[in-house]
């Protein structure tokens, strides 16, 4: 009798398992927002100046085209200048930006 208990605790915790990972995998699908350049930034310009006049665009784009580092939110931007030119199109990333001194 023990073992049909065993049998059933386990199968109850095998679906939970199993019914959390779906849940798991259906979050990694959803879409992701970053931002993206609207026009040429080129190298130095301030982040507050990439904030100010809007040379960026949020976007939603599949999760499997997400750069590494991709940024999705312009408080980011603040402090940092453009470490190298960004063009239209381009995600911001983390590594596209330097901490201003």
């Amino acid at each position: 009798m023990l073992w049909i208990a065993t049998a059933v605790l386990a199968a109850i915790l095998l679906v939970v398992y199993l019914d959390r990972g779906r849940i798991g995998i259906e979050g990694e699908s959803a879409p992701a927002t970053v931002l993206v350049a609207k026009q040429l930034i080129p190298h130095g310009t301030p982040g507050s100046l990439v904030v100010s006049r809007s040379m960026y665009a949020s976007t939603t784009i599949p999760p499997q085209e997400v750069e590494v580092g991709a940024i999705a939110d312009p408080a980011y931007l603040r402090g940092r200048t453009a470490a190298t030119d960004i063009f239209p199109g381009q995600q911001l990333t983390s590594t596209d930006f330097m901490s201003t001194p």
